[in-house]
C-alpha cells in the first residue's frame, strides 16, 4: 500500500467500525506513531531493527464503566528488518494491515492493554540472495497472528502509548526458508492518539 492510500484505508475502516461503536455507546479514537521492527530470521546476515510507522483507528467499547473496555483497532503498519549482506545496509520492508483486539484495564490515567491480533501482508516483498545473485519472488506468507500488550497514559482526550506486538507465525515461505531460516515478526511501537 502506498502512503497516499492510507487516508482512504482509514476512512473505510472507520465506516466499517461505526455500527459497532454506535451500538455499544463507544468512543472512537485515532493513533499513529513509530515502529521499531525486526523479524527473527535465523540466516539473515547482520540483522537489526528497522524504523517504520503505523496509523489507525480504534473504538473504546466499555465492558465495566471506568475499569474495563475492549478496544478493537485497525491499523496500517510498516514492518520488516534491516540487514547488511556486504557491509551495505538494506531494508526488508513489509506493509501490513493489523486487526488488534486488546482488553484495556483502566487504572486512573493509565490504560493497560493486552490481547490478540491478526495481520495481513498487503505488499509482496521479494528477497535478494546476494550470495547467489538471485531473487526469491513472493517470499513471505500473507497471514500473521500473535499477542499485543501495552500501556497508555491519558491526558484529556489525548494519550501517549507504548506497545509491543509479538507474532507467533513463521512468515517465511518454503521458497525462501533455505536462505532466511524461520522468522517471526516483533514490533515495538510508540504512539500519539486522540479520543473523540
Amino acid at each position: 500500500m502506498r502512503p497516499k492510500y492510507v487516508p482512504l484505508f482509514l476512512f473505510v475502516a472507520l465506516m466499517l467500525m461505526s455500527p459497532i461503536a454506535s451500538q455499544a455507546q463507544a468512543a472512537f479514537g485515532i493513533r499513529a506513531g513509530l515502529n521499531a521492527t525486526n523479524i527473527s530470521f535465523d540466516l539473515l546476515p547482520n540483522r537489526s531493527e528497522r524504523i517504520g510507522f503505523h496509523a489507525g483507528i480504534f473504538a473504546d467499547l466499555p465492558v465495566s464503566p471506568d475499569f474495563i473496555s475492549i478496544q478493537p483497532e485497525v491499523s496500517y503498519s510498516v514492518k520488516g528488518a534491516a540487514f547488511k549482506p556486504l557491509n551495505d545496509r538494506r531494508i526488508l520492508s513489509m506493509d501490513y494491515v493489523d486487526l488488534l483486539l486488546p482488553v484495556a484495564f483502566k487504572l486512573g490515567p493509565v490504560d493497560v492493554q493486552v490481547g490478540p491480533f491478526v495481520s495481513y501482508l498487503i505488499s509482496t516483498p521479494d528477497y535478494e540472495v546476494f550470495s547467489e545473485n538471485s531473487i526469491v519472488v513472493d517470499a513471505f506468507k500473507k497471514a500473521d497472528a500473535g499477542l499485543t500488550g501495552g500501556l497508555s497514559y491519558n491526558f484529556n482526550k489525548m494519550f501517549v502509548g507504548i506497545r509491543y506486538n509479538q507474532g507467533f507465525v513463521d512468515v517465511t515461505k518454503d521458497n525462501s526458508r533455505p536462505f532466511l531460516g524461520s522468522g517471526k515478526n516483533s514490533v515495538g511501537q510508540v504512539s500519539l492518539g486522540y479520543r473523540f
